[in-house]
């Protein structure tokens, strides 16, 4: 190679590397301002919980101290809910709680049978009362009293309308659940069909729209994440035992901006 050609090739490299250079400080740039609005927006939300703005610097100075990401304190907030659903899984999935229909059925919250809604509290909530275990579950939307000596399964979902604080929890949970996928999502292959299934719909529509598609969808989500219920426990109950387990599941929500 002649002077003039190594020459040439110093420059190119040189100047390959100022761009190189120059790409970098605008992606830590963009980096800090994503950042910095993830902060804001996590921040204008636990405004509305009536926490103020020194508050929230200080712990957000805390947070930045620490380096485990644990969601111990939402996980103990959040523990009856999880039992709870516990309980409505057995009711759904367990043939011996189905009518002669299929369906869930109409359990008793007195007797000592095995298929009472006096064992599910028992076998779900060993610490508490079967009344205890009633009220809670009343409390959040999943069952109703029949007479005084019934119960019936209204719904399989655990609802936190009206709890503040169980909304707080469940909301850390679902960022944490989210940034996980959006994490693994990252590192993956683009190439490759190794992501874990993330989808976004959305179109600026008109408010009476927004409540169509509430009304039109609220019952296709509901189904979608039963049937991926019913997979998930069934297969939980085919490999007890079989290795290590960990939480995985699908989640849904309509939202509006």
């Amino acid at each position: 190679m002649n002077k003039a050609a190594a020459t040439r090739r110093q420059r190119r490299t040189a100047t390959a590397g100022v761009a190189d250079r120059q790409i970098q400080a605008r992606e830590e740039a963009l980096r800090r301002l994503l950042a910095q609005e993830l902060i804001e927006v996590c921040m204008a939300t636990l405004k509305t919980y009536g926490l103020d703005s020194a508050t929230l610097t200080t712990l957000a100075a805390k947070a930045a101290r620490r380096n485990s990401g644990k969601i111990k304190r939402a996980t103990a907030v959040l523990a009856e809910a999880q039992r709870l659903s516990e309980v409505t899984n057995k009711w759904v999935e367990d043939p011996a709680y189905r009518d002669t229909t299929g369906r869930p059925a109409v359990l008793s919250i007195r007797e000592r049978g095995r298929c009472s809604f006096a064992a599910l509290a028992r076998k779900f909530f060993p610490e508490r009362t079967v009344a205890e275990v009633v009220t809670l579950g009343c409390r959040a939307n999943v069952l109703e009293r029949i007479g005084r000596e019934k119960v019936a399964l209204l719904n399989s979902t655990v609802l936190f309308t009206g709890r503040p604080l169980s909304i707080l929890a469940y909301s850390i949970r679902t960022v944490r659940r989210f940034l996980g996928t959006a994490e693994f999502n990252r590192r993956a292959k683009a190439a490759a069909l190794e992501g874990w299934p993330d989808r976004t719909s959305f179109v600026a529509v008109a408010d009476t729209d927004f409540q169509d598609l509430i009304r039109i969808f609220r019952p296709q989500i509901s189904d979608l994440i039963e049937s991926s219920n019913r997979w998930l426990f069934q297969r939980s109950q085919l490999r007890k035992g079989r290795g290590r387990k960990r939480i995985a599941g699908l989640q849904a929500f309509v939202f509006r901006d």
